[in-house]
């Protein structure tokens, strides 16, 4: 495995939809996750230091599971949910293509401990892991981190969206 100098934190509520992340790369990471859950509709807004980053519109009226709306990129970049969450080499992974370099990553979920994922980049090139457990911060108590090995934000910020898609489909589909 390689080195995964970065590490994240994930703080808040145990929520895939509405959790913190906070910690430090070449920079500070701040990530709010939070849902609204109206009558008809469920929306999740991804907030990069206090900012507007990513959009899920949940089903309404776009077919299957919903819509991710991409608004760090010059132009709005809109994509199915379906397609961040696509089936990957095992039953156990699913993959995305990236906007970022159009490279397709691949989250894996660990046989050993079902909470775990490991993001890959190719076959032999794990970049992040996510593990869960208690931890006390600075900031207060984490539920779970994140170590990865790359600076790209916006690769950052589409492996967190899709790292709690993943987590959410599989704390709601098992059982």
């Amino acid at each position: 495995m390689s080195t995964l100098p970065y590490l994240v934190f994930f703080t808040g509520r145990d929520d895939p939809r509405d959790c913190m992340v906070i910690g430090e790369d070449e920079k500070p990471v701040f990530f709010e996750f939070e849902t609204t859950d109206m009558c008809t509709t469920v929306g999740t807004v991804i907030l990069s230091d206090r900012q507007p980053a990513v959009a899920l519109h949940w089903a309404g009226s776009h077919p299957g599971l919903g819509s991710a709306h991409f608004l760090t990129l010059e132009n709005v970049r809109e994509v199915p949910i379906e397609r961040l969450i696509m089936p990957g080499s095992s039953p156990h992974a699913r993959r995305f293509v990236s906007a970022t370099d159009d490279r397709v990553y691949e989250w894996r979920r660990s046989y050993e401990d079902p909470t775990s994922y490991e993001l890959w980049a190719g076959p032999n090139a794990q970049i992040a892991i996510f593990h869960k457990f208690q931890h006390s911060t600075p900031v207060g108590m984490s539920h779970a981190t994140l170590q990865y090995c790359f600076t790209d934000g916006l690769l950052l910020i589409e492996a967190l969206v899709t790292l709690n898609l993943n987590r959410w489909l599989d704390l709601n589909m098992s059982g």
